[in-house]
């Protein structure tokens, strides 16, 4: 195993012509948004079709990372998602395994996934509540987690006037009256995801 280079930007990375000879990139989760995340899905699919990927990040990004967030990282053949905190020794394994069309993920990150996936799949709005779209869905889940309008907005790609109309339809459609109610009631239904 060698390593071909290394960059301390995303764009320099993609405009390192290096890359293209090397069976697996390692980039570090924080240091891309979801609006990069499209850029380099788009660039890794167009230059290099069966690159693979290992993003390595702490318990916080694992935590950040939702359900709608997994078909963007599988468009770019990403086969890893590793803890920084852990041993070279275990990052070099699964370099190798990812290099061979394994797939190497935390077990903590799979659990929270599925829980959250399944969360989602089962919720079944209270008598009179209405029901809530999938994006009022997550805005009521990034409310819960504490995140004000304008994170929200940032996080989702909207703006912060969008956001707030989607927690006042949230709220209606609840019949909730205060934000704190709503994060009650997001906690209570299973919009946050636990650190079991």
């Amino acid at each position: 195993m060698s390593l071909l280079g290394s960059a301390s930007t995303l764009e320099q990375m993609l405009d390192d012509d290096s890359i293209r000879d090397a069976d697996v990139i390692v980039l570090e989760a924080q240091s891309i948004n979801r609006a990069q995340m499209a850029v380099v899905s788009h660039r890794l699919r167009e230059w290099l079709p069966g690159m693979r990927v290992l993003f390595l990040g702490s318990d916080s990004d694992s935590r950040s990372i939702s359900p709608e967030d997994i078909p963007v990282y599988m468009t770019i053949n990403t086969i890893g998602f590793l803890k920084m905190e852990g041993a070279v020794e275990r990052m070099l394994q699964a370099i190798r395994l990812i290099a061979s069309g394994s797939f190497v993920c935390e077990t903590d990150l799979i659990k929270r996934i599925l829980t959250r996936l399944t969360q989602w799949a089962s919720y079944s709005p209270d008598e009179g509540a209405g029901h809530l779209s999938e994006r009022e869905a997550e805005v009521l889940g990034l409310v819960a987690m504490g995140r004000s309008n304008k994170e929200i907005a940032q996080e989702l790609f909207l703006s912060e006037g969008t956001v707030k109309v989607h927690v006042n339809h949230i709220m209606t459609k609840l019949g909730l009256e205060r934000r704190t109610e709503l994060v009650r009631f997001a906690i209570t239904k299973g919009f946050v995801p636990t650190d079991d």
